[in-house]
């Protein structure tokens, strides 16, 4: 996920976002190569994508990959945020339960919603509901038609909120609701995978975080910014995963 300045991918056309997509959307972008990316604002919503679809790396979760592109704006170069469009996505109703136990039923990690649950309450991420998975095609060993999820959308997350939402005291209700559907799709809660995610999140240093950051300085971020961010980190962040694990025992238990 490393970048340098100046050789992003560049947004030569835009297909505006509609309503139902949500409030950060800024439309499909497509480069003169015709490369799509759904893109975002840049700063700290931008930031908070990065920073999910890193954790999600560390833990184990596939993630659609992050990028910094480029528009144009007002006659200049704007530097955004490009989810880049993943290939052989399934296509069905995100929101009807019988497509998602159908899919449930072939999908070779379902670990993932419990991984990515950690991750979201310990980022303080109020808004993981049904369309924030892309479910993928794919082949096991034996050759079997399998599924496989990927996570995306991260942009009400920390640090767009900072401090980020306590777990159990989100504005919307999104990311606590979902896992209280889980048993009618024929979705697991591991609770050995949760604590998993908590402990390898929990422990991840203030200089994985400022590599995080380091390719969005200048780009997304201030230097002062970064530096800002880094300091919550090293004083706040563990504290913020073991009120994620309490959240289990004090909360909506999925």
């Amino acid at each position: 996920m490393n970048h340098l300045p100046g050789i992003y991918p560049h947004i030569v056309t835009i297909t505006p976002a509609i309503k139902s997509q949500g409030q950060d959307y800024i439309g499909l972008g497509y480069t003169q190569h015709d490369e799509q990316f759904v893109l975002k604002p840049g700063g700290m919503i931008g930031t908070a994508e990065f920073i999910g679809a890193a954790l999600c790396q560390v833990v184990g979760i596939p993630f659609c990959q992050p990028t910094v592109v480029t528009i144009e704006r007002l006659g200049a170069k704007q530097a955004v945020f490009g989810s880049r469009m993943e290939l052989g996505i399934v296509n069905f109703n995100h929101t009807d339960i019988a497509s998602w136990q159908t899919i449930a039923s072939k999908c070779s990690n379902l670990g993932a919603f419990s991984a990515l649950l950690a991750i979201d309450l310990a980022l303080g991420n109020d808004d993981r509901h049904w369309n924030n998975w892309i479910v993928q095609d794919g082949k096991t060993a034996a050759g079997t038609d399998t599924h496989r999820l990927r996570a995306l959308d991260f942009s009400r997350a920390w640090p767009v909120d900072h401090p980020p939402q306590h777990p159990l005291r989100h504005r919307s209700p999104n990311t606590w609701q979902s896992p209280r559907d889980w048993d009618s799709l024929g979705v697991p809660f591991v609770q050995s995978v949760f604590y998993d995610a908590c402990a390898v999140i929990g422990a991840l240093p203030t200089n994985w975080l400022r590599g995080v950051l380091s390719q969005l300085a200048c780009v997304y971020l201030k230097i002062e910014d970064v530096d800002l961010l880094c300091q919550w980190w090293d004083s706040h962040w563990r504290e913020q995963v073991i009120d994620t694990i309490d959240s289990l025992e004090n909360g909506a238990r999925p």
